[in-house]
């Protein structure tokens, strides 16, 4: 479990962007250390997008639940949230040390994390490509229709699509 925790720890240290933008790092970590493997992480990203709040925090609760139940649940997302209070005062120490500019600051971090979410994308998208799975890109299209000629709340999006998935997939 502690190799787990520490996991989700260093991830919390090198995830910027939000959740989104740093799946790929999380992705990549989770595989290489083979906590869970390719379907299951797919799944366990898929439940975390349907859940209440940050997608990396209810992807380390899940995995951690998964793992260890509700001690490595508790553990896990702890550990995930820590680096991000300790950034926050270093970086209000910083701004109020160094008089930084904090509009210039935010400007120039607009294009990494666009790259970050980009970047996570094509890693969630390649192997639903990749396996030809007609019945995901199908669903995949009717979300991205929905988000971009609607104005229908996501989360509505999210769970019409989880039911046509049930009802393809069954």
């Amino acid at each position: 479990m502690l190799k787990m925790i520490l996991l989700f720890f260093q991830i919390g240290f090198i995830s910027f962007g939000g959740g989104w933008a740093s799946l790929g790092i999380i992705k990549q970590l989770i595989l290489e250390n083979k906590l869970l493997n390719e379907e299951a992480l797919q799944q366990a990203i898929s439940i975390s997008q349907m859940t209440p709040g940050p997608v990396a925090v209810n992807l380390a609760t899940y995995i951690g639940y998964l793992k260890y139940g509700l001690l490595g649940a508790t553990l896990n997302t702890i550990f995930l949230v820590i680096p991000a209070i300790i950034y926050y005062y270093i970086a209000k120490w910083l701004l109020t040390k160094l008089n930084l500019n904090r509009k210039n600051i935010m400007q120039s971090l607009k294009l990494g994390t666009i790259i970050l979410i980009t970047m996570t994308f094509l890693s969630v998208l390649k192997p639903i490509l990749t396996t030809k799975d007609i019945g995901s890109i199908i669903i995949a299209i009717y979300a991205l229709i929905l988000f971009i000629k609607t104005k229908i709340d996501p989360i509505y999006i999210i769970l019409s699509s989880a039911i046509i998935g049930l009802i393809v997939f069954s």
